[in-house]
């Protein structure tokens, strides 16, 4: 029961990135990002949150590089990779983990570039080991998403700061449910050199898991008939050192789910535009 446990802890921190605006040719922008989450409890099936059995304590020190690549003016690469340190600890002990994830590679096309601008993307996500371990690095399957993103700046001269949106369908090609995914940022530029973020992202779980046999273990079963629901709330601080560098520090919310881990996590970050 605690790695069926575990597992909800760790897919709760798994969000994916996305922005709606992009590189022109030959242009890159890339950055890394340092998080530290930790849970003591999960949502349940009815979203009801309770403690991890016997005083656990689930920790997951994450790892992240994303890079943006101009192909051209409307056409765009990116790659999303993270790396993780495990573990949970309990009154019977420690088990740690660590190592690649799942990583992400996708194309992303511009079809709107004025106010608001719009975006299509598709990401293709895949495990970048042999054996997820415990706690477990993923959940050993290729996924595909195809996501829609639009956003646009606001204010009386288009400086103030800016609002995107996105919504997509993850189609998961193993015995997991699909996923409806979706959310939005809103930015405020309250200087030159800093804007404030809110951020809110969602995953729902559509319930076409494949169903197992019931003598496996939790574990088992939980990695090969997953459906989970989560939303995900951060507030962050981005500031420019320079028109190339910016640092960026958030705090990120578990704030509703099911079936799924109910944790926080404080991360830091650089951001490259080159």
């Amino acid at each position: 029961k605690v790695s069926f446990a575990l597992l909800l802890v760790i897919l709760s921190t798994q969000l994916g990135l996305a922005s709606v605006w992009q590189q022109k040719v030959n242009r890159y922008f890339l950055s890394g990002t340092q998080s530290f989450y930790s849970s003591e409890t999960i949502f349940n099936r009815n979203g009801e949150r309770f403690f991890l059995p016997l005083g656990g304590i689930f920790t997951k020190y994450e790892t992240n590089l994303y890079y943006e690549y101009g192909l051209e003016d409307d056409v765009m690469f990116l790659a999303n990779m993270f790396y993780y340190g495990l573990s949970y600890r309990d009154s019977i002990g420690v088990i740690s983990n660590g190592g690649f994830g799942d990583q992400e590679v996708g194309i992303q096309f511009q079809l709107y570039r004025g106010v608001p601008t719009a975006a299509l993307q598709f990401l293709v996500s895949f495990p970048f080991y042999t054996n997820p371990g415990d706690p477990p690095l993923g959940n050993s399957q290729v996924d595909f998403q195809v996501t829609a993103l639009i956003g646009a700046p606001f204010g009386r001269t288009m400086t103030q700061g800016f609002w995107e949106v996105y919504f997509g369908l993850r189609k998961r090609f193993e015995a997991p449910s699909d996923q409806l995914r979706g959310g939005g940022t809103l930015g405020l530029n309250i200087s030159p050199k800093v804007t404030i973020l809110v951020s809110a992202n969602f995953i729902l779980g559509l319930g076409n898991h494949d169903r197992v046999d019931t003598t496996l273990r939790f574990s088992q079963i939980f990695e090969r008939n997953l459906d989970f629901s989560l939303l995900k709330v951060e507030p962050a601080i981005l500031y420019r050192f320079n028109k190339n560098i910016a640092g960026y520090v958030g705090y990120s919310v578990d704030a509703f789910g099911r079936d799924v881990g109910a944790g926080r996590a404080f991360k830091i970050g650089l951001w490259f535009q080159s």
